[in-house]
């Protein structure tokens, strides 16, 4: 599907077109082999709007024939309440600045539909503005995602085996994050050293680096929460393995507490003459020694710590 959306300094709000003039701003998404035609007969490379229908396509910068490609990934909020990340593509030429993505992306919905500013004629700064939004989705993402994890420091020693599946889940979405984050702060590199088609008004270099420094602290961040969580595994992990052998401990002197009284049993219970077998004394006499021997044994383990 494609709209044809323009706004200018002097439009109240954004106009949604029948077909694209100079300044028009194309929003794309689920692409048919017709609407990929009309693209390219507005000068765009069709090989390079093919790799955007590429769900697995990673983030990077690249120029042809004067117009400038611009891959990224944003964020996709799942009906089962998963978050995963798909690619985006920002296109800019003389006349027009084109987005491609899989489907409609919720970040961008301000901007269609005219509840955030963006002037579709400024190209550049409507470029800039979708990679702020971008950018700060992930930052909130990760922020909501720190939030849950740090509950789970109040909890280690009771943390539930659903609760390691979620964190294990969690660390599975960051990484997919930093696979997003990590190249298109690269391709932010190239597009200052090596941007040839694009032109930058003033400031516009000055906003680019600090959206560069921005995905930087954003690449930190998830590093820093996946660390987090990483400790978290670890240390519950550690706990589980400290009971365990807490209980190890425990079962074995036991176990050798009650071999006392087995073997002193066993030994009398033989059918041939042994000491004290006759007379009641003999019973006493026995019983204290078993008594005797497994008290010894109880107060020597209490001293270990192991009961």
């Amino acid at each position: 599907m494609i709209h044809y959306l323009y706004r200018s300094l002097r439009d109240e709000g954004v106009k949604k077109l029948p077909s694209p003039k100079t300044g028009t701003w194309i929003f794309a998404y689920d692409l048919q082999p017709d609407e990929l035609d009309a693209l390219v007969s507005l000068g765009f490379d069709r090989t390079i709007l093919e790799d955007a229908l590429d769900y697995f396509e990673v983030p990077r910068f690249e120029e042809e024939d004067g117009v400038t490609y611009f891959f990224t990934r944003y964020l996709v909020h799942r009906k089962d309440g998963q978050i995963s990340t798909a690619p985006l593509l920002i296109a800019i030429s003389d006349s027009y600045i084109l987005t491609i993505s899989h489907e409609k992306p919720e970040l961008l919905d301000d901007y269609v539909h005219g509840r955030k500013n963006l002037i579709t004629t400024q190209k550049v700064k409507s470029f800039l503005l979708i990679l702020d939004a971008l950018i700060q989705e992930y930052n909130r993402s990760l922020i909501r995602i720190r939030r849950e994890i740090l509950r789970f420091y109040g909890k280690i020693e009771d943390i539930t085996e659903e609760d390691i599946k979620r964190t294990v889940g969690l660390e599975s979405r960051i990484s997919d994050y930093l696979s997003a984050l990590v190249p298109t702060n690269e391709a932010f590199s190239a597009l200052i050293r090596k941007g040839k088609s694009i032109r930058f008004h003033e400031g516009d270099i000055e906003i680019l680096e600090d959206l560069q420094q921005d995905t930087q602290q954003v690449i930190s961040s998830a590093k820093n929460v996946s660390k987090t969580v990483q400790n978290i595994r670890s240390a519950h992990s550690d706990i589980l393995a400290h009971k365990l052998n807490l209980t190890m401990k425990t079962l074995t002197a036991v176990t050798i507490i009650f071999t006392v009284p087995t073997i002193i049993s066993g030994i009398f219970g033989m059918n041939t003459w042994l000491p004290f077998t006759h007379g009641a004394k003999g019973f006493i006499i026995i019983m204290a020694i078993i008594i005797g021997l497994s008290w010894i044994l109880y107060e020597h383990f209490k001293r270990k710590n192991w009961i």
